[in-house]
């Protein structure tokens, strides 16, 4: 059985000189984003809730449906929670 050398060469990762010399080194914050969604996220996430909560009043054959919609919504509802809380206490540059 042959063994692997694990203090041999390192295999070379990194980009190609052409990709580099075509796509400089660029950082989201240069165009604009910077990793948040913002307001418009929450807004979104409640929306889906009401969404949801509304699809739990249709008919259903068995509440297997409205199990999973009340469920869903509620792990929603604790991650936007969850989400508003986390910004309130973030700190700030």
């Amino acid at each position: 059985m042959a063994t692997r050398d694990t203090h041999g060469e390192q295999p070379d990762v990194s980009l190609p000189a052409d990709y580099l010399h075509d796509h400089p080194e660029e950082h989201p914050e240069d165009w604009g984003w910077h990793g948040e969604f913002g307001v418009w996220a929450q807004v979104a996430g409640w929306v889906t809730v009401v969404i949801l909560v509304l699809m739990m009043t249709a008919t259903h054959y068995n509440l297997q449906g409205t199990l999973f919609l009340g469920l869903t919504a509620g792990l929603l509802v604790v991650g936007l929670l969850f989400e508003r809380q986390r910004r309130k206490n973030a700190w700030r540059k």
